[in-house]
């Protein structure tokens, strides 16, 4: 993934930062370029990058490690990279109205 991300990168950017959300089967993504002046402009969904998120998520449930469904991703011009999972539990159903 970091790869990916990094093929996307102009070469005048300091960083791209991908974020979304990854469940069974399904990705969304996110990407965004940011310059060293701290400007921030949307970048081209890169394709495979969904299903390498999706492949990711499977293996972690597989592994049984901690669940996640939230990311971001995090690579600089140089390649340095940070990975944040995490798990926000999705909305309760809402109470049926009773009319």
């Amino acid at each position: 993934m970091v790869e990916l991300l990094l093929s996307a990168l102009p070469d005048d950017r300091a960083r791209i930062v991908a974020t979304g959300e990854t469940d069974l089967g399904h990705s969304t993504s996110s990407l965004s370029v940011i310059g060293s002046d701290g400007s921030v402009t949307a970048a081209t969904p890169i394709p495979d990058f969904d299903l390498a998120l999706i492949k990711l998520w499977d293996d972690t449930a597989v592994a049984d490690a901690e669940p996640w469904n939230t990311y971001t991703l995090t690579v600089e011009q140089d390649g340095t990279s940070a990975l944040d999972l995490s798990y926000v539990s999705p909305d309760p159903e809402p109470d049926a109205l009773i009319v």
